[in-house]
């Protein structure tokens, strides 16, 4: 069963770093529920939690500042916003009101979600906010115990492969210090075989933009565009590469 990453009954909870600063051990320390409810404790202790999602591992944690800035320094990145990962895109337009869904958002979310789309929204900032509902039953339950929405972004140092399986996970996880605070582990195993990251789609307006291809081929973001009235002013247009 270790091979298994998308069943909720393997997963097992390990710390790495722990609150005080001293290396974990990285042994399995509770499964199934309690493994799930260590998590949210840490969670909200604004401890930093690699989860599985439908493509890779993510590096996740409450969407506050400061979690953002160390998940920031993890990954050895400049500070700036991360994908806000939501359990539904209820949760996502109550937690972020500012936020703006064109027709062209709203069409793309109905077709793709949970899925593995990122959609980035305007919202007022120069950056905008990328959003994402994903289908994978732990993060979807760890989300039940987190408020409904987490800040998220793949478990990996910049520039290099996002993690896929328990040996990569464990992999990127040795390379975190004691000095970026308390981190945790949901280990489900590989993940699913051929996971690539998600879809990176910028919708600002009208305006639809395919800015990284990842698991939904932008053929596909085009054919649900594509349903609009002739006439209609959508078009995807996709980022040079």
């Amino acid at each position: 069963m270790d091979g298994c990453g998308n069943g909720f009954d393997v997963v097992k909870w390990r710390e790495w770093t722990s609150a005080s600063g001293t290396a974990g051990p990285g042994r399995a320390l509770a499964t199934g529920d309690e493994a799930l409810d260590r998590a949210a404790a840490l969670l909200d202790a604004g401890g930093v939690v690699a989860h599985p999602t439908s493509t890779v591992y993510g590096l996740g944690g409450r969407p506050w500042p400061d979690v953002d800035a160390r998940i920031a320094a993890i990954k050895r990145r400049p500070p700036g916003p991360l994908i806000r990962l939501a359990a539904s895109p209820e949760t996502l337009r109550r937690a972020l009101p500012g936020a703006r869904w064109p027709e062209a958002a709203r069409r793309l979310a109905d077709a793709f979600w949970p899925g593995p789309l990122t959609l980035v929204l305007e919202d007022g900032t120069d950056t905008g906010v990328a959003v994402r509902v994903d289908p994978h039953p732990v993060v979807r339950r760890l989300l039940d115990r987190a408020g409904g929405l987490l800040t998220s972004t793949s478990l990996n140092v910049t520039g290099e492969a996002p993690a896929r399986t328990r040996r990569a996970a464990r992999a990127a996880l040795s390379g975190i210090g004691p000095e970026h605070g308390a981190v945790g582990w949901l280990d489900a195993g590989d993940l699913a075989s051929g996971s690539t990251p998600s879809t990176l789609v910028r919708a600002a307006g009208e305006a639809v933009e395919v800015l990284r291809e990842g698991a939904v081929p932008a053929t596909e973001v085009a054919r649900v565009l594509s349903a609009h009235p002739p006439g209609s002013p959508h078009a995807v247009g996709r980022r040079p590469t």
